[in-house]
């Protein structure tokens, strides 16, 4: 198991965005000094809480302070940008990162974001851009550059090239094996999306139990194109923080950021659509509030010692029947009382928590 970022990035409405800039790519920084594998970054335009609108600019930037992590925009809202300007784009930011870059996409899910750009979720448009625009990227980084195209959403018309005047952007190197598509929804259509096409599946943290409803749509999807679905490409995305003991690992997450993000942001958007079940567990009262202490308290959220935290991701590995790379979700740790803490449990889940994680995989193999 390999193990990376995952960078919304959850951020304090009231952090200056260019403190939220700096603090998340000096994560990035110590990720890739400590050999995570990855770091993906959020694509979110009318949300303090989630405040980087471009990941292309992060990337750019930790590109020239990092050597050897891959870095993934977590992901493109392929409604909100026209696909050729996209994959011109993420072509020269390929080659900027000498192949490091992992393409990540999908139809968003911030309800205000898709109201500014007059895009409708409840009928499904979003999905329906999302699938028109991977057409167009894909053909622009095909031989010869993109062909004439007239969908429902987008339309390409394909030039009179010249001798001086040709398509001749593409990114790095194939790009295939490093596209991915993100979801946490039971159906998700991003998760049938990367079966279908054999792509990296980013599962978001709902409760360990529920996750494995995500490799089912992926599998399935996959047989219906002949695809043969690989565990080893899927991302599990999970709230994780490690310390020396599960008392100080709780108290600097419930007192911490983690707790606040949850509590005042994610949770009352999970209760207004009305999933929260999704993020409890089976087993427990379906009338407990999913809050940050019951994540904590019931193991949905990885948090403790790192022998608590190894037995958790094992836990998770089990239920939803293997992955290969756990992805550590982000937060805005960066006051100075709290840095210390947060880069410490990265430390800690490096260096200490997945060694002994993959000698019981081992071991069990």
């Amino acid at each position: 198991m390999k193990i990376g970022l995952f960078l919304q990035p959850a951020t304090s409405p009231k952090r200056p965005l260019y403190e939220s800039v700096n603090w998340n790519i000096d994560v990035i920084k110590k990720a890739d000094e400590l050999g995570y594998a990855e770091a993906w970054i959020g694509q979110h335009i009318t949300s303090p809480w989630e405040p980087l609108p471009s990941p292309q600019q992060i990337i750019a930037r930790s590109i020239g302070e990092t050597s050897k992590i891959k870095l993934g925009t977590g992901v493109e809202v392929l409604y909100q940008s026209h696909p050729i300007r996209l994959a011109a784009e993420l072509a020269q930011l390929d080659h900027l990162s000498g192949g490091r870059l992992l393409f990540g996409f999908g139809g968003g899910g911030t309800p205000t974001d898709s109201q500014l750009y007059d895009v409708d979720f409840s009928i499904g448009q979003h999905q329906e851009m999302s699938r028109e625009a991977l057409e167009i990227i894909l053909s622009c980084w095909s031989p010869g550059g993109p062909d004439d195209y007239v969908g429902k959403y987008w339309t390409v018309k394909k030039p009179n090239y010249s001798e001086n005047y040709y398509w001749h952007l593409k990114p790095f190197s194939p790009p295939e094996e490093r596209i991915g598509f993100a979801g946490f929804m039971p159906d998700s259509s991003s998760l049938k999306l990367a079966g279908e096409r054999g792509y990296i599946p980013l599962s978001f943290n709902v409760a360990p139990e529920n996750i494995s409803v995500h490799w089912d749509v992926v599998a399935a999807s996959a047989k219906k194109t002949n695809k043969e679905p690989d565990r080893n490409k899927w991302r599990q995305i999970r709230e994780i923080y490690v310390a020396d003991t599960d008392i100080e690992a709780k108290n600097d997450i419930l007192k911490g950021f983690a707790g606040e993000f949850w509590d005042a942001y994610f949770k009352p958007v999970i209760e207004r659509i009305k999933i929260d079940h999704l993020f409890r567990r089976p087993a427990d009262d379906p009338s407990q509030p999913v809050d940050a202490d019951y994540l904590v308290s019931s193991g949905t959220w990885f948090v403790g010692s790192p022998e608590t935290v190894v037995d958790q991701i094992i836990e998770q590995y089990q239920l939803s029947g293997g992955f290969g790379v756990l992805l550590q979700m982000g937060f805005d740790y960066s006051d100075p009382k709290c840095r210390d803490g947060w880069m410490r449990s990265m430390e800690l889940l490096a260096k200490e928590v997945i060694p002994r994680v993959n000698k019981v995989l081992k071991h069990n193999d």
